[in-house]
C-alpha cells in the first residue's frame, strides 16, 4: 500500500480488515469476528483528522441503517498487553444522525491528545507519536452489560474467569456509577461464586445459566487465539443475544497462584491436619521443590519398605501442593490401611487428622497373607527407629557447606548435597512413625470396641503426660525460657535494658557482656534451639540464629509477665487420672505407654535433627541468593526462594532470562496464597473458602480433642499468626489456628491451649502435655468463633471450649 494512500481517509469494514494499521480496540473486534464470535456491524475510520473525514462516511453510515451508534477510539497501543489506555481516549453511545456521527468521530480524534492520555502514554509506554483510528458500530439495545475476564486479574488465577454485569450498557459499569453482579466460573463455565450486590439484590440475576455458559465458551475460543488471558466487553442485547464488544489481554496480570500445582486423582480426598501443623500456610517454590518432595519421597519410601507399594515415582505421590500449600493424600496414604494387617483407615485418620473420616474410601483390602507379610515388615520398619536416630544425628552433625564466592559453585556445593536432605525425611519418617502407629492403638485398646469419644482422648492424654519421666527436646524450648527469665530476673539492670527496651536493643543488651550470666544462658540458649523457628521448614523463614528478635520478643514477653508457674495442678490432674487407667487396664497397656512416650520423644527428638539438616540448607541457599543478586542475575538475594532447585540451575548456567521476572512475580502471590483457607479434609480441587461467607454455628460450645487434662477459665486471646503473639496476657487461653514449635516460647504465658486443627501427638500437644497446659485441638472453627477478651472455659478433660461471657465493644 502506497504511503499517500495510508494517509488518505478512509473507511473499512470490521470484517475486512487484513493487514490494515486500525488500533487495538479495532483488530480485536476484527479477530472475533473471524473466529466467529457475534459482534456489532461496524466499520472503521482510518487515516482522518480534524475537518479531514472519509468522503465514504455517509455511505458507510446508511450501510448500518443509520439511526443509533457507538463510536469508539482505536489507537495504535491502546488495548497492548502492557498498557489497556482504559479511559484514556474518548467513547460515545446512542450517537445520532451523519452531523452527530461526525463530530463523534473528531472528539475521539482529539483525545488522542488530552493531557490525561498524554500523560498515560509517557508513563506506561515507550510509544512515540501514534495514530488514531475510530470504531463506528451498531448501538447494541442492551439489557444487560459487563466485563469477562479470562483469569482473575486480582490474584492471578488462570483457573477461573471472572464476570461482572450491570443492567443496561456497561458504561454504567465502568464508571463505577453501579455495583455489579459477580460471578465465578470455573474453565468449564460452572458457577464457582455468585454475589448479587446490584442495585436490588433482591430480584433475579441479571444472568440466566445459559448466558453465562455462552460467555465463558465465547471467550475461551477468544483467549485461545490470543494464546495469553483476555480482558472481553459484552452486551446481553434485549433479542437474547451475546454480542462482543472488546477483546485486550489482561495487562499486568499477576503470577499465577497455581503455577506450580501438582495434578492427582480427582476422586482423592486431602488434608491439611499433620502436614499443616508443621509447615501453615503457603510455601515458597524453592521449600515445594526441595523440603517437600525430600518429605513425599521419604514417605513412598516407607510404603515400599512395608510392601505397600513397589516401586517410589519421582513426582509427588503422597501430597499435593494446591494453591502453594501442601496438602496430605490421605487415598494415597490409605494404603496402608488396606494392605498391611493391624491398620486401617479409622486408625490411620485418628492419628492423623485426630478423628475418623467415615467418607474416606482407600479401596478394597489385599488378601490376608499379603497384609500379614506387609504387617511383619511394618514392625520391622519400626524397631529400626532408633538406629534411623543414631543416623540422624550423625548426618546433622557432619553437614557443612563450604565458603565458596560464586553463585555456579554454591549451586555445585548445594546440589551435590541435596540427598543429605532426603536422607534426613527418610532417617526421621523412620523414626517417627512409631508415634503415629502406637498413640491409635492405645486408644482403640482403651475404647475395648466402643467408638472412640473425648473421653478416650482424655485418657490418652492423661497416660502420656501422667507416666513419664523425660521431657521431649520441644519441651525444653520452654523450660528454657523459663530458666533465661529466672536469670534475668536476678539482673539489676535487666528491668530497664530489657524488659521495657525495644526488641532490637534487648537482642543487642542480651548478647553483650553486660548481661553477665544471662547472656551466657541465652547463648546457651541458641546453641540447642538456634536453628529452630516459626515454620521452621519453610527455607525461606531464618532460623533464631539468623533472627533472634521473634525469641527475644517472646523472652520479653514472659519477662514483663512475672513469676511464671509450672503448671503443677494439671500435670497432677494428669498423674492421678493415669493411675486409674493402669489399674483397669493391667501392667500391659503401661508397657505400651512406656513404648507410646518414647516414641514420641524419639519423634521431636528426630524432627530438631531435621530441622537442623534443613538450616544448613537454609544458610546455603541464602548465600547463593546473596551471589545471585550480586552477580545481577536476580534483583534481590530474597527472590532466591521462588525459583524452583532446577531452575536456579538454569539460572546459574545462563539459561534462564525469564526467571528473575517470575520469580518477582511469584513473590508477589504469595501473600494471596497466605490469606487462603481450605476445608481441612477434601476431595478434588475445591474453591478456597471465601473470609465472612464461611458457614459458623456453635452454641456457645465447641467440643473438640481433648489431649492434655486439666480445666482452666480465662481471658481468650485469639491468634491467628505469631506476629500477634506479643500481646498474650498471663493466664490468657491462646486460640490459635495452629501452634508449631516457634510458638512455644509463649506457652509459659498461657492458662491454655486451643486450636482448630490438631492431634494428640502433635506439637502443641505435646508441649502441654509436659507444661501441664490444659489443651483441646481440632475444633475446627474456635479462631472465628471467639474473639479476644471473650470469658472462656476450656475443659481438657472433655474436649470444650465455652463461651462465658462475650468481650464487649
Amino acid at each position: 500500500m502506497q504511503e499517500t494512500e495510508l494517509q488518505t481517509p478512509r473507511c473499512l469494514p470490521l470484517g475486512s480488515i487484513g493487514h490494515a494499521e486500525v488500533g487495538g480496540k479495532a483488530d480485536g473486534l476484527a479477530r472475533l469476528i473471524r473466529l466467529g464470535l457475534r459482534v456489532p456491524p461496524g466499520f472503521v475510520v482510518l487515516g482522518a483528522s480534524h475537518g479531514d473525514l472519509p468522503d465514504t462516511l455517509s455511505a458507510f453510515y446508511s450501510e448500518l441503517g443509520g439511526g443509533r451508534v457507538a463510536v469508539r477510539s482505536s489507537a495504535q497501543g491502546e488495548d497492548a498487553l502492557d498498557a489497556s489506555f482504559a479511559g484514556q481516549y474518548r467513547t460515545l453511545l446512542d450517537v445520532k444522525g451523519l452531523d452527530g456521527l461526525s463530530k463523534a468521530i473528531e472528539h475521539c480524534l482529539a483525545s488522542l491528545h488530552d493531557t490525561r492520555a498524554v500523560a498515560y502514554k509517557q508513563h506506561q509506554t515507550r510509544l512515540a507519536d501514534v495514530a488514531m483510528s475510530v470504531v463506528v458500530q451498531r448501538m447494541v439495545d442492551a439489557v444487560a452489560a459487563g466485563v469477562l475476564f479470562t483469569a482473575d486479574p486480582v490474584s492471578g488465577r488462570r483457573n477461573c474467569m471472572v464476570v461482572d454485569v450491570v443492567p443496561g450498557t456497561g458504561e454504567r459499569l465502568v464508571s463505577g456509577m453501579v455495583t455489579p453482579d459477580h460471578y465465578v466460573l470455573s474453565r468449564e463455565g460452572e458457577s464457582l461464586l455468585t454475589q448479587l450486590r446490584g442495585e436490588a439484590p433482591s430480584q433475579a440475576p441479571l444472568l440466566e445459566p445459559e448466558h453465562l455458559g455462552e460467555l465463558a465458551a465465547g471467550a475461551l475460543r477468544a483467549e485461545k487465539d490470543y494464546g495469553r488471558p483476555l480482558d472481553l466487553e459484552w452486551a446481553l442485547g434485549e433479542d437474547g443475544c451475546i454480542y462482543w464488544l472488546q477483546a485486550r489481554p489482561i495487562t499486568r496480570l499477576g503470577a499465577d497462584p497455581n503455577e506450580l500445582d501438582v495434578i492427582q486423582d480427582a476422586t482423592d480426598m486431602y488434608t491439611s491436619c499433620n502436614i499443616g501443623e508443621c509447615m501453615p500456610g503457603a510455601i515458597t517454590p524453592l521449600t515445594f521443590s526441595t523440603v517437600w518432595h525430600a518429605d513425599d519421597q521419604a514417605l513412598q519410601l516407607m510404603h515400599v519398605r512395608c510392601g505397600v507399594a513397589r516401586r517410589v515415582v519421582d513426582g509427588f505421590l503422597c501430597s499435593r501442593l494446591y494453591y502453594g500449600r501442601m496438602f496430605l493424600n490421605l487415598t494415597k496414604v490409605g494404603r496402608m490401611a488396606t494392605h498391611m494387617v493391624g491398620s486401617s483407615s479409622e486408625r490411620m485418620t485418628l492419628a492423623l487428622c485426630g478423628r475418623t473420616i467415615p467418607e474416606l474410601d482407600v479401596g478394597p483390602k489385599a488378601p490376608a497373607a499379603v497384609r500379614l507379610w506387609n504387617g511383619l515388615r511394618f514392625g520391622i520398619y519400626l524397631a529400626s527407629g532408633t538406629r534411623h536416630r543414631r543416623l540422624l544425628e550423625k548426618l546433622a552433625g557432619s553437614l557443612r557447606f563450604p565458603d565458596l564466592k560464586s553463585a555456579g559453585s554454591v549451586y555445585e556445593a548445594i546440589d551435590s548435597r541435596l540427598d543429605a536432605m532426603y536422607l534426613g525425611f527418610d532417617h526421621h519418617m523412620v523414626s517417627s512413625a512409631g508415634a503415629g502407629a502406637l498413640e491409635p492403638a492405645l486408644m482403640e485398646i482403651l475404647a475395648r470396641g466402643e467408638q472412640v469419644s473425648e473421653r478416650h482422648h482424655a485418657r490418652v492424654a492423661a497416660l502420656l503426660a501422667g507416666a513419664s519421666d523425660q521431657t521431649t527436646e520441644s519441651a525444653d524450648i520452654v523450660t528454657g525460657i523459663h530458666r533465661l527469665v529466672d536469670g534475668l530476673r536476678e539482673h539489676p539492670d535487666a528491668e530497664v535494658r530489657f524488659g521495657s527496651a525495644p526488641t532490637s536493643e534487648a537482642l543487642a543488651w542480651i548478647c553483650s557482656e553486660a548481661a553477665g550470666a544471662a547472656a551466657a544462658e541465652f547463648q546457651a540458649y541458641l546453641q540447642r534451639h538456634g536453628h529452630r523457628s516459626i515454620r521452621e521448614l519453610e527455607l525461606r523463614q531464618l532460623e533464631w540464629n539468623a533472627d533472634p528478635l521473634p525469641l527475644v520478643a517472646s523472652l520479653q514477653a514472659a519477662f514483663k509477665a512475672g513469676a511464671l508457674g509450672d503448671g503443677g495442678v494439671a500435670a497432677s490432674i494428669s498423674l492421678e487420672a493415669s493411675r486409674a487407667v493402669f489399674r483397669d487396664h493391667g501392667p500391659l497397656l503401661r508397657v505400651l505407654v512406656r513404648l507410646t512416650q518414647k516414641a514420641v520423644q524419639r519423634r521431636e527428638r528426630t524432627k530438631s535433627l531435621l530441622v537442623a539438616v534443613v538450616a544448613r540448607f537454609k544458610g546455603a541457599y541464602r548465600h547463593l541468593g546473596e551471589l545471585l543478586a550480586a552477580e545481577g542475575a536476580l534483583p534481590d538475594a530474597d527472590c532466591v526462594f521462588f525459583l524452583t532447585h532446577k531452575e536456579l540451575g538454569r539460572l546459574v548456567r545462563g539459561d534462564g532470562a525469564d526467571l528473575a521476572d517470575k520469580a518477582l512475580g511469584r513473590r508477589e502471590v504469595l501473600q494471596f496464597q497466605m490469606e487462603l483457607s481450605f476445608p481441612d479434609v477434601f476431595s478434588g480441587c475445591p474453591e478456597p473458602l471465601v473470609p465472612g461467607d464461611q458457614p459458623v454455628s456453635y452454641d456457645h460450645t465447641l467440643r473438640g480433642k481433648p489431649v492434655s487434662r486439666g480445666q482452666v477459665r480465662g481471658r481468650a486471646r485469639v491468634v491467628n499468626t505469631l506476629a500477634d503473639a506479643g500481646d498474650i496476657q498471663p493466664g490468657e487461653i491462646l486460640i490459635a489456628p495452629v501452634t508449631d514449635v516457634g510458638w512455644s516460647p509463649y506457652f509459659s504465658l498461657v492458662g491454655g491451649l486451643a486450636t482448630d486443627v490438631g492431634s494428640s501427638v502433635s506439637h502443641g500437644a505435646v508441649v502441654a502435655r509436659e507444661y501441664g497446659l490444659p489443651a483441646v485441638v481440632d475444633l475446627r472453627q474456635a479462631t472465628r468463633v471467639f474473639k479476644t477478651g471473650d470469658l472462656v472455659f476450656l475443659d481438657g478433660d472433655h474436649g470444650l471450649l465455652r463461651l462465658e461471657g462475650a468481650v464487649t465493644a
